[in-house]
């Protein structure tokens, strides 16, 4: 009773440390488990994130580095002429190739790879390069071309060579390759730009057209690459095979040319160091020869290069890399008074009744210009083409001005590019009142006016403009070239020249006359055809001025020859522009030419036969246009 007294009255009440100190725990393993809980969330919102809506992305990079993917170079197109005969087409070839990363020491094994096939200093030099530039599992190409006898022995002794491999691919043959050359083109390694924009520009010994139908038809005769998936391990090894994707080839092309007439004209123009013919058919504008001397052979610069040989060919003096027919720019001479005729006549300062009399010099104030020799009196429109009189062309000329004289020749064909497939053609100039101001920030002078009117001065053409021009003045339509044949080719349905008919007929008779009548500058080179005649007109180009006439060789000095033609003259097929650089005279260089090679393309008259079938219009317009932006 005592007891229980004094702990009433007198003890305190003692705190429960036990149970605050339960309620601590409760709440430290409240925050304890509560953080437990987050992390354990965020891990599984991580999870679910790289596991679920992040799992392709991730199957992808894990792909990425156990698959090796490699593509496989396409097969390209062949190039036909309109008979269907090869021009260019893809062949065998057998390689050699290593893989750095394969081989214990690279100069070794390109030591011991010598051996068995020729290795020369600079293949060498390029492998060592090619190794340091790029991954060392990627292959490098040694040498291509080998003989089935060493692609067999490489194979015998490739358990023994670490990092070697031969495999089977294709190199561009050419056939007809010397005449063809520019036309066609060739095909070249690609250059350090090329290979960033396509990663099949990366294998080993892919090539791209570099000149010709080659570059401007590329893309389409290069077809599409195929794909070869392995499975690597994580050094890059490959483990095994996986599966592939086979190439598609390119498509086959075929051009408008008659390799036949083009081989006979490249014959008939190696008697001179610098020259160039065009024919065009005049009804379709198909160009059936386009040679050009000097030439050289694609087939020294495309496969199994010899850089001594490339040398030679790239700095030789007349520099035979140059397409004469499209790229030579040469003062027409009087070819170009075809031109003035057409333009005095449609001005009304001329008409075809109208004599002038040629003493053998024409004066404009002071200034005193001559004639190749004095016609004397009477010489007429028809006259002055027969017998190409300077004065009669200069007065002509001097009448309409240079504006109007320009604008007729650009009707006819001249001063442009035509888009026919062939890449690297030149404008030349037709010069007129506001060309000078924005080229020479200079006015035009009379002078200038009357020298134009003989094609000379300022005025420079093409072969194949020149050409063109013959054929639209033949036909009295807008002709235009074409290169490539299609399946699906309409009809040419070209706008008539807005010139008078009549103007046009007085034309050529003038031209007719040239070939065929007594006193014309082309006489000697009418046709032996029975019954076919051909229309033409000659024409001399001087090239020495007071600017340069001490400074050129007694090669240089000499004019150059010209002629334009057509046949037959009564109902025209065939259109053809020579140009023998410093050849002399046109009648004696030029005009002769024309003849042989238009006599071989009446006799042979292949424009008539049905041609091979090629690509569809549209791919073909295609291609054009890629070209023409890539310049």
């Amino acid at each position: 009773m005592r007891r229980s007294k004094a702990l009433h009255y007198g003890a305190k009440k003692k705190p429960d440390y036990v149970r605050k100190q339960s309620y601590r725990f409760s709440r430290r393993a409240l925050l304890v488990g509560g953080a437990q809980a987050g992390l354990f969330g965020l891990l599984g919102w991580r999870l679910h994130q790289l596991q679920i809506k992040e799992a392709s992305d991730y199957r992808l990079l894990s792909d990425e580095n156990r698959l090796m993917i490699q593509l496989a170079a396409p097969s390209r197109g062949s190039i036909r002429d309109r008979t269907g005969a090869i021009l260019a087409e893809d062949k065998e070839n057998l390689r050699l190739l290593v893989v750095p990363a394969f081989s214990k020491n690279l100069p070794e094994t390109l030591d011991r790879l010598s051996r068995i096939v020729d290795i020369p200093r600079g293949a060498r030099d390029r492998v060592m390069r090619a190794a340091a530039r790029q991954s060392g599992y990627y292959p490098v190409l040694v040498a291509e071309g080998l003989t089935w006898r060493q692609f067999a022995l490489l194979n015998v002794l490739a358990p023994q060579i670490p990092g070697m491999q031969t495999d089977r691919s294709s190199y561009r043959k050419y056939h007809h390759a010397r005449p063809m050359a520019h036309l066609v083109g060739y095909v070249g390694m690609a250059g350090k730009e090329e290979v960033d924009l396509d990663p099949v520009m990366r294998l080993p010994g892919f090539r791209a057209g570099r000149a010709g139908v080659e570059k401007t038809f590329d893309e389409q005769l290069r077809g599409t690459p195929g794909t070869l998936k392995f499975e690597v391990d994580s050094r890059g090894r490959v483990v095994r095979e996986l599966g592939s994707t086979p190439s598609t080839p390119g498509k086959d092309l075929v051009l408008s040319i008659d390799h036949h007439l083009q081989a006979v004209a490249q014959e008939r123009l190696k008697e001179h160091r610098v020259a160039s013919i065009v024919v065009l058919d005049v009804e379709t504008g198909g160009i059936l020869a386009l040679a050009s001397t000097p030439t050289f052979d694609p087939n020294e610069v495309v496969f199994k290069v010899d850089p001594k040989a490339w040398g030679r060919i790239a700095r030789a003096k007349d520099q035979p890399l140059q397409n004469r027919a499209i790229r030579g720019q040469y003062p027409p001479g009087s070819t170009f008074k075809v031109v003035t005729a057409l333009a005095g006549l449609h001005a009304g300062v001329i008409n075809p009744r109208e004599t002038m009399s040629c003493p053998g010099v024409y004066r404009l104030g002071r200034a005193r210009f001559r004639c190749w020799r004095a016609h004397g009196g009477g010489i007429n429109l028809h006259e002055a083409i027969k017998q190409s009189c300077d004065v009669y062309f200069y007065e002509t000329a001097k009448r309409m001005g240079i504006d109007h004289l320009a604008a007729v020749a650009r009707h006819l064909g001249m001063g442009r590019v035509y888009d026919c497939g062939l890449p690297g053609q030149k404008e030349g100039i037709i010069p007129d009142v506001a060309w000078k101001r924005a080229h020479l920030m200079e006015p035009w002078y009379g002078g200038e006016t009357v020298i134009a009117g003989i094609g000379q001065g300022f005025v420079s053409s093409t072969p194949l403009q020149l050409a063109v021009m013959a054929a639209r003045v033949a036909t009295g339509r807008a002709v235009l070239p074409k290169l490539v044949l299609t399946p699906d080719d309409p009809e040419p349905d070209w706008p008539a020249l807005q010139l008078d008919p009549s103007h046009l007929a007085a034309v050529r008779s003038g031209m007719f006359g040239v070939v065929n009548e007594p006193r014309g500058t082309a006489r000697r080179s009418a046709l032996k055809i029975p019954d076919v005649q051909m229309a033409g007109k000659t024409g001399t180009s001087q090239v020495v001025n007071a600017y340069n006439e001490h400074k050129l060789s007694p090669y240089e000095r000499e004019t150059h020859a010209l002629f334009i033609a057509y046949a037959p003259a009564d109902k025209p097929r065939y259109a053809a522009a020579c140009v023998v650089e410093h050849g002399g005279g046109g009648s004696s260089a030029a005009a002769p030419i024309v003849k042989d090679v238009m006599t071989e393309a009446l006799l042979r008259d292949s424009a008539k036969a049905p041609a091979f079938v090629g690509l569809s219009r549209d791919e073909v317009a295609r291609q054009v246009a890629v070209a023409g932006d890539d310049g």
